[in-house]
Protein backbone atom coordinates (compact mmCIF):
# COMPACT_ATOMS: atom_id res chain seq x y z
CA UNK A 1 0.00 0.00 0.00
CA UNK A 2 1.65 3.36 -0.80
CA UNK A 3 1.89 5.97 2.22
CA UNK A 4 1.64 9.34 1.49
CA UNK A 5 3.84 11.68 3.77
CA UNK A 6 2.69 14.93 4.40
CA UNK A 7 4.50 17.70 5.96
CA UNK A 8 3.13 19.82 8.43
CA UNK A 9 1.80 23.33 7.07
CA UNK A 10 2.04 26.32 8.59
CA UNK A 11 -1.49 28.12 7.73
CA UNK A 12 -1.60 32.00 6.11
CA UNK A 13 -2.01 34.49 8.53
CA UNK A 14 -3.95 37.49 7.00
CA UNK A 15 -4.49 40.92 8.94
CA UNK A 16 -7.30 43.05 7.86
CA UNK A 17 -7.08 46.81 8.25
CA UNK A 18 -9.56 48.54 10.49
CA UNK A 19 -11.01 51.70 10.15
CA UNK A 20 -8.65 54.71 11.32
CA UNK A 21 -11.50 55.81 14.15
CA UNK A 22 -8.21 54.02 16.46
CA UNK A 23 -5.30 56.06 16.74
CA UNK A 24 -2.70 56.71 19.58
CA UNK A 25 -0.48 58.61 17.72
CA UNK A 26 -2.40 61.17 15.82
CA UNK A 27 0.16 60.02 13.05
CA UNK A 28 -3.01 58.03 11.15
CA UNK A 29 -1.64 55.21 12.85
CA UNK A 30 -4.13 52.05 12.77
CA UNK A 31 -5.04 49.50 14.65
CA UNK A 32 -5.11 45.89 13.17
CA UNK A 33 -6.67 42.34 14.19
CA UNK A 34 -6.40 38.69 12.61
CA UNK A 35 -9.83 37.98 10.87
CA UNK A 36 -12.57 37.37 13.28
CA UNK A 37 -10.88 39.26 16.23
CA UNK A 38 -12.51 42.12 17.84
CA UNK A 39 -10.72 45.52 18.34
CA UNK A 40 -11.52 46.90 22.08
CA UNK A 41 -9.37 49.86 22.62
CA UNK A 42 -5.70 48.48 22.25
CA UNK A 43 -6.20 45.05 22.44
CA UNK A 44 -7.83 42.46 19.73
CA UNK A 45 -9.81 39.73 21.52
CA UNK A 46 -11.24 36.49 20.01
CA UNK A 47 -13.92 33.60 21.71
CA UNK A 48 -12.72 30.27 21.29
CA UNK A 49 -15.66 27.69 21.77
CA UNK A 50 -13.40 24.83 22.59
CA UNK A 51 -13.28 22.86 25.57
CA UNK A 52 -10.32 23.19 27.29
CA UNK A 53 -8.77 23.39 30.87
CA UNK A 54 -7.46 26.36 31.96
CA UNK A 55 -4.04 26.17 31.54
CA UNK A 56 -4.66 24.26 27.79
CA UNK A 57 -6.54 27.40 27.22
CA UNK A 58 -2.88 29.88 27.79
CA UNK A 59 -1.11 27.19 25.66
CA UNK A 60 -3.74 27.88 22.50
CA UNK A 61 -3.88 31.20 22.79
CA UNK A 62 -0.37 31.33 22.33
CA UNK A 63 -0.63 29.51 19.42
CA UNK A 64 -2.53 31.87 18.09
CA UNK A 65 0.19 34.96 19.40
CA UNK A 66 -1.66 35.76 22.77
CA UNK A 67 -2.78 35.15 25.94
CA UNK A 68 -6.46 34.41 28.29
CA UNK A 69 -7.72 37.64 28.01
CA UNK A 70 -7.58 40.60 30.93
CA UNK A 71 -10.35 42.72 32.49
CA UNK A 72 -9.86 46.04 34.26
CA UNK A 73 -12.98 48.03 34.42
CA UNK A 74 -16.23 47.95 34.10
CA UNK A 75 -16.42 48.23 30.20
CA UNK A 76 -13.84 45.71 29.81
CA UNK A 77 -16.29 43.03 31.42
CA UNK A 78 -19.40 44.24 29.37
CA UNK A 79 -17.14 43.79 26.39
CA UNK A 80 -15.75 40.37 26.82
CA UNK A 81 -19.52 39.31 27.99
CA UNK A 82 -20.76 39.81 24.50
CA UNK A 83 -17.55 38.88 22.55
CA UNK A 84 -18.71 35.36 24.74
CA UNK A 85 -21.56 34.58 22.54
CA UNK A 86 -22.51 31.86 24.65
CA UNK A 87 -24.00 30.65 28.01
CA UNK A 88 -21.19 28.29 28.79
CA UNK A 89 -18.96 29.95 30.71
CA UNK A 90 -15.34 31.08 29.80
CA UNK A 91 -11.72 31.06 30.77
CA UNK A 92 -10.33 34.38 31.56
CA UNK A 93 -6.70 34.84 32.80
CA UNK A 94 -7.07 35.28 36.09
CA UNK A 95 -5.48 32.76 38.73
CA UNK A 96 -5.38 32.76 42.12
CA UNK A 97 -1.88 32.00 43.87
CA UNK A 98 -2.32 29.19 46.24
CA UNK A 99 0.04 30.24 48.94
CA UNK A 100 -1.32 33.42 49.53
CA UNK A 101 -4.85 33.61 48.16
CA UNK A 102 -3.56 36.52 46.17
CA UNK A 103 -5.22 36.59 42.17
CA UNK A 104 -2.89 37.29 38.85
CA UNK A 105 -3.60 37.91 35.47
CA UNK A 106 -1.43 35.31 33.30
CA UNK A 107 -0.52 38.85 31.18
CA UNK A 108 1.27 40.26 34.07
CA UNK A 109 -1.01 43.33 33.97
CA UNK A 110 -1.93 44.27 37.78
CA UNK A 111 -5.12 42.88 39.29
CA UNK A 112 -7.51 44.64 40.81
CA UNK A 113 -10.90 43.42 40.79
CA UNK A 114 -10.94 40.66 43.25
CA UNK A 115 -13.87 41.98 45.25
CA UNK A 116 -15.80 41.27 41.77
CA UNK A 117 -15.06 37.78 42.12
CA UNK A 118 -17.92 35.75 43.69
CA UNK A 119 -17.74 32.20 45.23
CA UNK A 120 -15.45 30.91 46.06
CA UNK A 121 -16.20 27.49 44.18
CA UNK A 122 -14.18 24.45 45.40
CA UNK A 123 -10.84 24.67 43.87
CA UNK A 124 -9.27 21.76 42.15
CA UNK A 125 -6.04 19.58 42.74
CA UNK A 126 -5.07 22.36 39.77
CA UNK A 127 -5.86 25.40 41.99
CA UNK A 128 -8.60 28.16 41.63
CA UNK A 129 -8.79 29.87 37.75
CA UNK A 130 -11.08 32.54 36.90
CA UNK A 131 -14.24 32.03 34.94
CA UNK A 132 -16.99 34.39 33.77
CA UNK A 133 -20.56 33.73 33.27
CA UNK A 134 -21.00 35.64 29.46
CA UNK A 135 -25.12 36.02 30.34
CA UNK A 136 -24.62 38.13 33.31
CA UNK A 137 -20.91 38.64 33.83
CA UNK A 138 -20.47 37.49 36.63
CA UNK A 139 -16.87 36.45 37.56
CA UNK A 140 -16.40 32.61 39.59
CA UNK A 141 -13.22 30.75 40.99
CA UNK A 142 -13.22 27.47 39.40
CA UNK A 143 -11.01 24.41 39.41
CA UNK A 144 -8.49 24.89 36.87
CA UNK A 145 -8.68 21.42 34.90
CA UNK A 146 -12.16 21.92 33.97
CA UNK A 147 -12.97 21.84 30.59
CA UNK A 148 -14.44 25.51 29.59
CA UNK A 149 -14.91 27.67 26.49
CA UNK A 150 -12.24 30.72 26.44
CA UNK A 151 -11.45 34.13 25.04
CA UNK A 152 -7.70 35.19 23.57
CA UNK A 153 -6.36 38.58 23.96
CA UNK A 154 -3.21 39.90 21.59
CA UNK A 155 -1.91 43.78 21.68
CA UNK A 156 -3.21 45.59 18.24
CA UNK A 157 -0.70 46.22 16.00
CA UNK A 158 -0.43 49.35 14.14
CA UNK A 159 0.45 50.22 10.63
CA UNK A 160 1.56 54.26 10.00
CA UNK A 161 -0.44 55.00 7.10
CA UNK A 162 1.36 58.53 5.41
CA UNK A 163 -1.28 61.24 5.47
CA UNK A 164 -1.79 62.10 2.14
CA UNK A 165 -2.68 58.70 1.36
CA UNK A 166 -6.84 58.03 1.10
CA UNK A 167 -7.65 57.01 4.59
CA UNK A 168 -9.92 53.90 4.34
CA UNK A 169 -14.03 54.97 5.14
CA UNK A 170 -15.42 53.89 8.34
CA UNK A 171 -16.92 50.21 8.83
CA UNK A 172 -15.10 49.18 5.52
CA UNK A 173 -12.24 46.75 5.73
CA UNK A 174 -9.08 46.13 3.21
CA UNK A 175 -7.13 42.99 3.69
CA UNK A 176 -4.00 41.41 2.22
CA UNK A 177 -5.30 39.24 -0.82
CA UNK A 178 -4.97 35.81 0.53
CA UNK A 179 -3.34 32.95 -0.90
CA UNK A 180 -4.84 29.62 -2.63
CA UNK A 181 -3.43 26.86 -3.87
CA UNK A 182 -5.43 25.44 -6.51
CA UNK A 183 -6.97 21.73 -6.63
CA UNK A 184 -6.56 20.00 -9.83
CA UNK A 185 -9.68 21.07 -12.41
CA UNK A 186 -11.80 17.42 -12.63
CA UNK A 187 -10.61 16.02 -9.05
CA UNK A 188 -12.74 16.43 -6.25
CA UNK A 189 -10.73 17.93 -2.78
CA UNK A 190 -12.28 16.02 -0.79
CA UNK A 191 -11.14 12.75 -2.26
CA UNK A 192 -7.83 14.19 -2.07
CA UNK A 193 -8.36 14.67 2.01
CA UNK A 194 -8.36 10.95 1.69
CA UNK A 195 -5.92 10.33 0.08
CA UNK A 196 -3.30 12.21 1.84
CA UNK A 197 -4.90 10.39 4.75
CA UNK A 198 -5.54 7.38 3.94
CA UNK A 199 -2.43 5.07 6.01
CA UNK A 200 -3.89 6.62 9.22
CA UNK A 201 -7.00 4.58 8.70
CA UNK A 202 -5.07 1.55 7.91
CA UNK A 203 -3.01 2.06 11.27
CA UNK A 204 -5.97 2.49 13.34
CA UNK A 205 -7.68 -1.09 11.84
CA UNK A 206 -4.49 -2.99 12.95
CA UNK A 207 -3.47 -0.79 16.20
CA UNK A 208 -7.00 -0.68 17.97
CA UNK A 209 -7.64 -3.43 20.87
CA UNK A 210 -11.53 -2.12 20.93
CA UNK A 211 -11.96 -3.48 16.70
CA UNK A 212 -9.57 -5.98 17.21
CA UNK A 213 -11.91 -7.91 19.89
CA UNK A 214 -15.25 -6.16 18.14
CA UNK A 215 -13.98 -8.26 14.61
CA UNK A 216 -13.08 -11.69 16.36
CA UNK A 217 -16.55 -11.63 17.72
CA UNK A 218 -15.30 -11.61 21.54
CA UNK A 219 -15.85 -8.23 22.59
CA UNK A 220 -17.18 -7.30 25.96
CA UNK A 221 -19.99 -5.76 27.30
CA UNK A 222 -17.94 -4.11 29.16
CA UNK A 223 -15.21 -2.80 26.30
CA UNK A 224 -18.22 -1.90 24.40
CA UNK A 225 -19.77 0.38 26.66
CA UNK A 226 -16.32 2.46 27.29
CA UNK A 227 -16.16 3.10 23.85
CA UNK A 228 -19.39 4.40 22.90
CA UNK A 229 -19.77 6.11 26.06
CA UNK A 230 -16.34 7.67 25.40
CA UNK A 231 -17.64 8.66 21.80
CA UNK A 232 -20.58 9.99 23.15
CA UNK A 233 -18.70 12.43 25.41
CA UNK A 234 -16.94 13.63 22.75
CA UNK A 235 -19.75 13.88 20.18
CA UNK A 236 -21.57 15.73 23.44
CA UNK A 237 -19.14 18.33 23.74
CA UNK A 238 -19.00 18.98 19.82
CA UNK A 239 -22.30 20.02 19.59
CA UNK A 240 -21.66 22.79 21.95
CA UNK A 241 -19.52 23.71 20.00
CA UNK A 242 -21.48 23.76 16.93
CA UNK A 243 -24.21 25.54 18.49
CA UNK A 244 -22.27 28.22 18.87
CA UNK A 245 -20.75 28.22 15.51
CA UNK A 246 -24.15 28.01 13.99
CA UNK A 247 -25.64 30.98 15.97
CA UNK A 248 -23.23 33.09 14.51
CA UNK A 249 -23.68 32.31 10.67
CA UNK A 250 -26.10 34.03 8.24
CA UNK A 251 -29.23 32.47 7.76
CA UNK A 252 -28.62 32.22 4.05
CA UNK A 253 -25.22 30.73 4.35
CA UNK A 254 -25.61 27.40 2.38
CA UNK A 255 -23.32 25.68 4.40
CA UNK A 256 -25.74 26.01 7.42
CA UNK A 257 -28.35 23.39 6.93
CA UNK A 258 -25.95 20.33 6.96
CA UNK A 259 -24.32 21.77 10.10
CA UNK A 260 -27.38 21.94 11.60
CA UNK A 261 -28.75 18.32 10.72
CA UNK A 262 -25.27 17.62 11.74
CA UNK A 263 -25.87 19.25 15.32
CA UNK A 264 -29.29 17.36 15.37
CA UNK A 265 -27.47 14.17 14.71
CA UNK A 266 -25.10 14.71 17.54
CA UNK A 267 -28.14 16.07 19.98
CA UNK A 268 -29.61 12.51 20.33
CA UNK A 269 -31.28 11.06 23.33
CA UNK A 270 -28.67 8.45 23.47
CA UNK A 271 -25.62 11.45 23.73
CA UNK A 272 -28.07 13.74 26.25
CA UNK A 273 -27.94 11.06 28.54
CA UNK A 274 -24.14 11.16 29.16
CA UNK A 275 -23.11 14.48 31.32
CA UNK A 276 -19.71 12.60 32.47
CA UNK A 277 -17.01 14.86 32.20
CA UNK A 278 -14.34 13.34 28.70
CA UNK A 279 -11.89 11.70 30.11
CA UNK A 280 -8.20 12.70 29.47
CA UNK A 281 -7.87 11.26 26.17
CA UNK A 282 -10.77 13.26 24.56
CA UNK A 283 -8.92 16.22 25.88
CA UNK A 284 -6.90 16.59 22.54
CA UNK A 285 -9.63 15.83 19.95
CA UNK A 286 -11.45 18.54 21.24
CA UNK A 287 -8.69 21.01 21.08
CA UNK A 288 -8.03 20.43 17.70
CA UNK A 289 -11.12 22.80 16.87
CA UNK A 290 -8.90 25.87 18.28
CA UNK A 291 -7.53 26.15 14.83
CA UNK A 292 -10.45 25.68 13.11
CA UNK A 293 -13.55 27.86 14.66
CA UNK A 294 -12.30 31.03 13.35
CA UNK A 295 -12.26 29.60 9.54
CA UNK A 296 -15.06 29.56 7.19
CA UNK A 297 -17.63 27.21 7.88
CA UNK A 298 -16.55 24.93 4.87
CA UNK A 299 -13.41 24.29 6.83
CA UNK A 300 -15.82 23.12 9.80
CA UNK A 301 -17.02 20.58 7.70
CA UNK A 302 -13.80 19.45 6.55
CA UNK A 303 -13.03 18.91 10.52
CA UNK A 304 -16.14 17.20 11.01
CA UNK A 305 -15.75 14.74 8.32
CA UNK A 306 -12.90 12.86 9.38
CA UNK A 307 -14.89 10.38 11.66
CA UNK A 308 -17.72 9.16 9.21
CA UNK A 309 -15.00 8.58 6.86
CA UNK A 310 -12.97 6.87 9.44
CA UNK A 311 -16.04 4.93 10.42
CA UNK A 312 -16.98 3.32 6.94
CA UNK A 313 -13.74 2.86 6.19
CA UNK A 314 -13.43 0.45 9.56
CA UNK A 315 -16.97 -1.48 8.56
CA UNK A 316 -16.12 -1.83 5.15
CA UNK A 317 -13.16 -3.50 6.21
CA UNK A 318 -14.26 -5.84 8.77
CA UNK A 319 -17.09 -6.95 6.91
CA UNK A 320 -14.73 -8.07 4.19
CA UNK A 321 -12.95 -10.24 6.50
CA UNK A 322 -13.64 -14.08 6.29
CA UNK A 323 -16.56 -15.04 8.17
CA UNK A 324 -15.09 -17.70 10.44
CA UNK A 325 -13.07 -14.68 12.40
CA UNK A 326 -15.95 -13.82 14.02
CA UNK A 327 -19.35 -14.15 15.37
CA UNK A 328 -22.20 -12.41 12.90
CA UNK A 329 -24.49 -13.51 15.64
CA UNK A 330 -22.42 -10.63 18.09
CA UNK A 331 -25.12 -8.10 18.75
CA UNK A 332 -22.51 -5.74 19.29
CA UNK A 333 -20.78 -6.13 16.81
CA UNK A 334 -23.87 -5.54 14.71
CA UNK A 335 -24.89 -2.53 15.89
CA UNK A 336 -21.58 -0.92 15.60
CA UNK A 337 -21.31 -2.13 11.88
CA UNK A 338 -25.01 -0.40 10.74
CA UNK A 339 -24.13 2.72 12.51
CA UNK A 340 -20.59 3.10 10.88
CA UNK A 341 -22.11 1.95 7.45
CA UNK A 342 -24.76 4.94 7.86
CA UNK A 343 -22.34 7.01 7.98
CA UNK A 344 -22.27 6.87 4.04
CA UNK A 345 -25.00 9.27 4.12
CA UNK A 346 -23.34 12.01 5.74
CA UNK A 347 -19.81 11.48 3.51
CA UNK A 348 -21.35 12.30 0.86
CA UNK A 349 -23.10 15.36 1.86
CA UNK A 350 -19.88 16.33 3.33
CA UNK A 351 -18.20 15.82 -0.51
CA UNK A 352 -21.50 17.42 -2.12
CA UNK A 353 -20.55 20.82 -0.31
CA UNK A 354 -17.09 21.06 -0.01
CA UNK A 355 -16.68 20.29 -4.13
CA UNK A 356 -19.17 22.87 -4.35
CA UNK A 357 -16.76 25.49 -2.36
CA UNK A 358 -13.40 23.87 -3.29
CA UNK A 359 -12.76 26.48 -5.67
CA UNK A 360 -12.50 29.39 -2.80
CA UNK A 361 -10.48 26.77 -0.80
CA UNK A 362 -7.13 26.77 0.33
CA UNK A 363 -5.61 23.10 -0.23
CA UNK A 364 -3.27 22.61 1.95
CA UNK A 365 -5.19 24.11 5.14
CA UNK A 366 -7.84 21.69 4.31
CA UNK A 367 -5.55 18.47 4.26
CA UNK A 368 -3.65 19.43 7.43
CA UNK A 369 -7.04 19.85 9.27
CA UNK A 370 -8.64 17.06 7.62
CA UNK A 371 -5.34 14.68 8.73
CA UNK A 372 -5.08 16.44 12.62
CA UNK A 373 -8.74 15.37 13.18
CA UNK A 374 -7.92 11.54 11.36
CA UNK A 375 -5.03 12.06 13.98
CA UNK A 376 -7.30 12.43 16.76
CA UNK A 377 -9.61 9.77 16.04
CA UNK A 378 -6.03 7.41 15.92
CA UNK A 379 -5.70 8.28 19.49
CA UNK A 380 -8.93 7.67 20.50
CA UNK A 381 -8.62 4.74 19.50
CA UNK A 382 -5.16 3.83 20.74
CA UNK A 383 -6.36 5.15 24.43
CA UNK A 384 -9.01 2.45 24.87
CA UNK A 385 -7.52 -0.81 25.18
CA UNK A 386 -9.54 -3.89 25.06
CA UNK A 387 -8.89 -7.59 25.86
CA UNK A 388 -11.22 -10.76 26.22
CA UNK A 389 -9.20 -11.23 29.10
CA UNK A 390 -10.06 -8.30 31.14
CA UNK A 391 -13.39 -9.28 32.61
CA UNK A 392 -11.05 -12.31 34.54
CA UNK A 393 -8.04 -10.04 35.64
Amino acid sequence: MMVFVLPRLLPVVLLITLPPSVSSSGTGSLLLCHPRWFLFGQRCLSFYPVWSSWRDAIFLCSQSGGDLVSIHTPEDLQFVAQVANTSTPVWLGGYEEQQNGSWFWTDDTPFRISSWISGPKTAGAAGACLEMTPNGGELHSAPCEELKFYICSMKASSDVIKSTEEQPEAGMFTSVPPTHSSIVPGVDLFDVLWSKSDALPEEILHSSTFLRELRSGHVTEQCYSSFMQQEALYLTRVRSTLEVLIRNLEETDDIRPLLLDTLKLYSSTKLRLLASRPPQVLHYPLQLYHSVVLEEPVYWLVALSARPCLRYFLAQELLEEPLMSRSMTNNFYQEWSKDSLNEVTWINRYKKVIKENQDHMDVFKAINIFREHMMAQKAFYKALVCSSEEGKQ
